[in-house]
C-alpha cells in the first residue's frame, strides 16, 4: 500500500513576509512611475505641439519634461507607492482561509 504524503501549508516567517511585501510595493511604485513619465510625456509633447501652433512659435521640447513628464511621473510614483502600501497591509491583516 503506498504511503500518502501530508502536504501542510507553511506560513512564511515574518521576515521573508516583510522582503516579500517590499520588493512587491517597489516593484509596483517602478512600474507605475515609468507609465506616469510615458503618458506624462506624451501628454507634454502633444501641448508643446498645441502651443507651438496656436502661438506660431518653435516650441522647446525640453519643457515637455521639466514641465510636465518629470512631474507626472512623481505624482502617480506616490499615488502607487501609498496605494501598493496599502494593499499589502491589508492582505497581510486578512486571515486565509
Amino acid at each position: 500500500m503506498p504511503t500518502v504524503e501530508m502536504v501542510t501549508s507553511r506560513q512564511p516567517g515574518p521576515i521573508a513576509a516583510f522582503v516579500s511585501s517590499t520588493v512587491r510595493v517597489l516593484f509596483a511604485t517602478l512600474l507605475f512611475t515609468a507609465g506616469g513619465m510615458g503618458l506624462g510625456l506624451l501628454l507634454g509633447i502633444i501641448g508643446m505641439i498645441i502651443y507651438g501652433l496656436a502661438a506660431g512659435v518653435q516650441p522647446d521640447m525640453r519643457n515637455a519634461y521639466r514641465h510636465v513628464a518629470i512631474p507626472v511621473a512623481i505624482m502617480i510614483g506616490c499615488f502607487a507607492f501609498v496605494g501598493a502600501l496599502v494593499l499589502e497591509i491589508r492582505a497581510r491583516r486578512t486571515p486565509e482561509p
